[in-house]
């Protein structure tokens, strides 16, 4: 059977299918397989018998046959859909050793589907799935622990589930645990392992990796002298740009920084305007503050008070203080009928995000294991 499973995940369907269907009779871990196989054809007939083949071998004890029936509930393909039932099949099929359904019983319990929400169950099964060693488990498992309440006290826990899920090719861990490395927040600081884990996750299609690069640089550059600094200036100033481009509001905003300042790249204000907007746009209020105060005093391009006070009244509503402050004073200077436009224009605005909100949080990206170390 090993043979057939090496096949199908190889994605040679017919020699698994072929070698699994002798041995689906009286093996049910082989009806599994052999039903995953046919669940990939995505035809009522095939269906059928995949769901045959499931509950056939789920009633006999087989754990992976309740792991596949369980997504089979999920979806309501072939059988009702059912998530309390599903959540039952993931429990049974992590008692059996499935370290993916513990992790996808905690999702169940993160989001109260067919069970009750309940966090600290979710951290339970992401524990589980950690402990065997699941990529997509461990992730789940550090997340949920960072913007918990223990982050501080559950630290090692954290860092050393990252790195499990990204030493096996999960890439917003890898980005996770590389800004750790590179903060000095993962037992020790390793600007160098950081850049490695960091450069993994930006060449596999994330920008948030390029912007977390572009700190690393900054870093090296301000304790550099000479050509050293130089030559990590400009490195900062290629993986800000690259994530700018990409949609990555934080790295717009620092690479208008740069441009305003001359760090790294000759000063251009204009063109820093222009990514002070396009994160402005995007609702980064760091970028709105700075919009509004150079679009009041004319810093970049001709003044204009009105939008200049609407970027930062939504800068403000944002917490941005020192927006209040400025745009309290420049209250001042405008009529009534100007403060009127830019609160209706405020009012309508929405924010545009240029990449999908939660990118860095995917629950289950493909996996994309690192090569081994030089």
């Amino acid at each position: 059977m090993r043979t057939a499973i090496a096949a199908f995940e190889a994605g040679d369907s017919v020699t698994a299918e072929r070698q699994l269907r002798p041995l689906a009779a009286q093996d049910p871990e082989a009806a599994a397989w052999l039903a995953a196989v046919l669940l990939k054809r995505n035809d009522r007939q095939a269906l059928a018998e995949a769901i045959r083949l499931l509950n056939g071998a789920a009633g006999a004890g087989n754990g992976r046959a309740k792991y596949l029936l369980a997504f089979q509930h999920i979806a309501g393909q072939g059988v009702p859909k059912d998530e309390s039932r599903a959540a039952q099949l993931f429990r049974e099929a992590a008692d059996t050793g499935i370290a993916r359904a513990a992790y996808n019983l905690g999702v169940l319990y993160a989001k109260g589907r067919g069970v009750s929400a309940d966090q600290s169950q979710a951290l339970h099964w992401y524990e589980r799935a950690t402990q065997a060693g699941d990529p997509y488990g461990a992730y789940a498992f550090a997340r949920a622990i960072e913007i918990s309440p223990q982050a501080a006290a559950r630290t090692t826990e954290m860092v050393h589930a990252y790195r499990l899920a990204a030493e096996q090719g999960h890439l917003p861990a890898a980005i996770r645990y590389g800004v750790l490395l590179a903060d000095g927040r993962a037992g020790r600081k390793d600007p160098v392992e950081a850049q490695r884990f960091l450069r993994h996750a930006a060449d596999n299609g994330y920008p948030e990796a390029a912007l977390a690069l572009g700190d690393v640089s900054v870093s090296i550059a301000m304790n550099a002298r000479g050509e050293a600094a130089r030559t990590a200036a400009s490195s900062a100033i290629a993986w800000y740009t690259a994530a700018a481009n990409a949609g990555v509001a934080q790295a717009q905003f620092k690479l208008a920084n740069a441009l305003f300042s001359g760090a790294g790249i000759d000063r251009d204000l204009p063109k820093a305007e222009q990514w002070y907007a396009r994160a402005g746009r995007q609702g980064l209020a760091e970028a709105q503050y700075v919009l509004g105060v150079w679009k009041i005093g004319g810093v970049a391009s001709a003044k204009d008070p009105v939008d200049g006070f609407k970027w930062l009244l939504l800068a403000e509503r944002q917490g941005n203080t020192n927006a209040a402050k400025i745009r309290a004073r420049s209250a001042e200077k405008i009529s009534a009928a100007e403060i009127s436009q830019a609160e209706a224009a405020a009012a309508a605005f929405r924010a545009t995000p240029e990449r999908q909100p939660g990118r860095l949080d995917d629950e289950a990206p493909p996996l994309k294991p690192m090569a081994a170390k030089p």
